[in-house]
């Protein structure tokens, strides 16, 4: 059976890109291990506006004698491969043996330590090449050290992380994504427009607010964004879910049988640039309703003069033109609801929604028809 492939696609707002470079940010991976993240598995300061990553479940086990916080993760000993179910035995000469035992689904690998104490790390391949993700605080004594992989990333922009180093602080600005029950995730990166390296994320259509990591607690704590980045976040959020408007447009003919002639008469007619172009002949047999799309996302208005002058250029050719009643109605017109999703600590919820009701006014002037906000926590529910 193949080892499943994960595929992390990250875009980055093509307009932040000139400012963060130039502030020298550096778009960060990590995985986690263990249960917390601790070591930088990819950090890249030549992003582009997408970015794809992708990896298999491969791993390595080392060991080190050292730890330096913000420092890079070096290999005191050789590095083993191993798979999960498998033991790797470190000698007692500090010599790591290859892997042993039969692959499973447990989750786990695990080496056993006939060493002296020493700390543990774990490596993992990203892009072809192996990199450190994990590194134990602590020496393990002798025994069995049991490992366990998730399938989880944080992804961040910093200025001072590089592949391979451990966490020093606290990282902001941040948002894990969840690998463990599906192979492939896309998220995109907006950045606050007067602070670079400020921003938020779009998961799903939905802005995720960024989210402080306590790796000694492996805890996330929220943030709270700004109104420009908010309406930022919404107007880009709108351009990628907007839809083509969708017109109804309804004719009552003078002549009986002038209806069903123009249906027949329109089913050849299509005007370029229409995407849906459908007429139905009503049961009262001299009325003909139709339904109009565009081919592209254009605004409302030119949407609205766009379907109407391309219906009527092909009524008014029609020999029996001459109606009683003609009404043309909007049947779609994006709105988009937006989640911001409050990921964390749930202790912080109360605070943070007030902090963000108080955005309220400031975000009016960033977006256009702001109307509702809602708070039903976990979730922010903010309407544009």
């Amino acid at each position: 059976m193949p080892v499943p492939t994960y595929t992390l696609d990250i875009s980055v707002n093509p307009d932040d890109i000139p400012n963060l470079q130039k502030a020298g940010y550096r778009l960060c991976i990590a995985k986690r291990v263990n249960g917390k993240y601790t070591v930088v598995w990819w950090s890249g300061g030549a992003f582009t506006a997408r970015n794809t990553f992708a990896w298999d479940a491969e791993f390595q086990v080392f060991g080190a004698s050292k730890l330096q916080k913000g420092l890079q993760v070096k290999s005191g000993t050789t590095a083993q491969e191993i798979k999960l179910g498998q033991t790797v035995v470190l000698d007692v000469h500090g010599e790591m043996q290859p892997a042993t035992g039969l692959p499973d689904k447990s989750g786990v690998f695990q080496v056993q330590n006939d060493y002296d104490p020493i700390r543990i790390g774990v490596n993992a391949k990203l892009g072809g090449a192996w990199s450190p993700i994990y590194l134990s605080m602590q020496p393990f004594f002798t025994g069995i050290i049991p490992l366990t992989p998730v399938e989880k990333v944080l992804v961040w922009f910093d200025t001072s992380s590089s592949t391979g180093t451990m966490f020093v602080d606290a990282v902001t600005n941040s948002v894990e994504l969840d690998f463990t029950s599906k192979t492939s995730q896309s998220v995109t990166y907006v950045s606050d427009p007067h602070i670079p390296g400020d921003g938020g994320w779009i998961v799903g259509g939905s802005a995720i607010l960024p989210s402080t990591y306590n790796v000694e607690t492996d805890t996330f704590s929220l943030e709270t964004p700004s109104a420009p980045l908010l309406g930022k976040l919404s107007t880009i959020i709108n351009s990628q879910n907007s839809l083509p408007l969708i017109m109804s447009a309804s004719v009552e003919f003078v002549k009986p049988d002038a209806a069903e002639e123009f249906v027949q008469y329109v089913s050849g007619r299509r005007p370029d640039g229409v995407r849906t172009w459908a007429f139905v002949l009503s049961a009262s047999g001299d009325v003909v309703d139709s339904r109009l799309q565009a081919q592209d996302v254009q605004e409302d208005k030119l949407a609205i003069t766009f379907l109407q002058d391309a219906y009527l250029g092909v009524l008014n050719s029609f020999q029996d033109s001459e109606y009683k009643k003609l009404t043309f109605e909007i049947l779609h017109d994006y709105c988009g609801c937006h989640l911001f999703s409050l990921l964390g600590s749930l202790i912080l919820i109360n605070d943070l929604c007030i902090q963000l009701y108080s955005l309220v006014r400031d975000i009016s002037n960033y977006v256009n028809d702001f109307f509702v906000i809602q708070f039903h926590p976990p979730v922010l529910v903010l309407c544009f």
